[in-house]
């Protein structure tokens, strides 16, 4: 979803870029498409300074393009993806083709992202009403000021991997020892993984997008997502094995849909139409992935049905967990926030704790 540096933390502060052009450039189904899709969220998270100028300058919602369902008029709503329309953005899609939203009065527009969009700066600022991002960049918003709230999570564990060669024998995370791994400077899961397995002696590379330095390098690691990289390198031949970011312990949650504490206070049944809405699309893109995925295809016209399909089939993993099976496909908990929160702490991610009760919310889940 996906798909994150911080640079050296706080000190690199990337200026948001508000949409320049909110089209549907597709990344395709290279290895840059993972890649990239990480980019997006360290962006995302490295305009936090800017969101929050923008929260406190803009963030009140225009009442009459937001009325309430319960009014009868359909309520105007925008989601703008992380990334580039794709499968790990199923759930969503499917209740718009399924008219999920519109059943529930809402007149839904999803808007991909791309490198040049901030979701948290959109949102904070009022020019879209919810977005896509990760718990652990929610966190960093909020400790910046920005006042955004998680109210459902499409995966329940992060499906970012670090990739090696099949034929290099690695089985834990403690294996990688003094080997080159490709990644974005700063990225928060590789932070805690560094200090959880003790990597120092660990060579990392800033990660291009590009696999070929990985492709080449048979004893290097590579980031990327379980949903896209595995298949962009079967597609050359190359053969390789993946260490998930989840085993590591790291307990982000991921494709988190969020809106701003303005919103909530502002429209609480349009939040509670769009988070049920957006659960039964969920639901429904499971098992019905090949139905939706030509429609996620208008949106991004360079992804393939195949790429699509093989996301699909890869993320169910992390989206129908046993906790999920229990408490609703979105659920989220105080105790795996305060430890990710704890887990950033750790590597000095954040600098205070926070009251992750005011982060997240799950009123408006329905249980199975």
């Amino acid at each position: 979803m996906a798909r994150r540096a911080k640079g050296v933390w706080m000190a690199m502060v990337l200026s948001a870029v508000l949409i320049a052009g909110c089209g549907s450039n597709g990344n395709g189904t290279t290895g840059g498409n993972a890649a990239a899709g990480e980019a997006q969220g360290d962006a995302q998270s490295s305009a936090a300074a800017d969101a929050a100028t923008a929260a406190n300058a803009g963030s009140a919602q225009t009442e009459a393009a937001n009325a309430p369902a319960a009014s009868g008029k359909p309520a105007d709503v925008t989601l703008i993806e992380g990334w580039y329309a794709k499968g790990e953005d199923g759930g969503y899609f499917a209740a718009l083709q399924q008219n999920y939203y519109k059943d529930a009065g809402i007149n839904m527009t999803i808007t991909p992202g791309g490198p040049q969009i901030s979701a948290m700066t959109l949102v904070a600022s009022g020019k879209a009403d919810f977005g896509i991002s990760y718990a652990d960049d929610i966190l960093l918003a909020r400790e910046q000021g920005i006042p955004v709230v998680g109210v459902l999570a499409g995966f329940q564990y992060s499906p970012q991997v670090l990739i090696h060669h099949a034929d290099d024998k690695i089985e834990s995370f403690a294996d990688i020892g003094d080997r080159t791994v490709y990644v974005t400077p700063g990225t928060l899961y590789w932070e805690y993984i560094k200090h959880k397995f003790s990597l120092t002696n660990a060579k990392p590379m800033a990660y291009t997008g590009q696999l070929v330095n990985f492709i080449k390098d048979k004893k290097s690691l590579n980031q990327g997502y379980i949903t896209n990289e595995p298949y962009a390198l079967g597609k050359q031949g190359v053969d390789v094995s993946l260490l998930k970011i989840a085993d590591s312990g790291y307990a982000n949650y991921a494709d988190v849909l969020f809106t701003t504490e303005d919103y909530l206070a502002q429209h609480p049944d349009v939040v509670k139409a769009v988070v049920e809405a957006s659960q039964k699309g969920w639901s429904y893109y499971l098992d019905n992935y090949k139905t939706v995925n030509p429609f996620i295809k208008t949106y991004n016209q360079e992804a393939t049905l195949d790429a699509m399909d093989y996301e699909a089939e890869h993320e169910k993993e992390f989206i129908l967990t046993d906790e999920a099976k229990a408490n609703g496909i979105g659920t989220m908990t105080a105790d795996r926030w305060n430890e990710l929160q704890d887990q950033l702490m750790t590597i000095g991610g954040l600098k205070a704790k926070q009251d992750v009760t005011k982060a997240f919310m799950t009123e408006f889940l329905a249980k199975p």
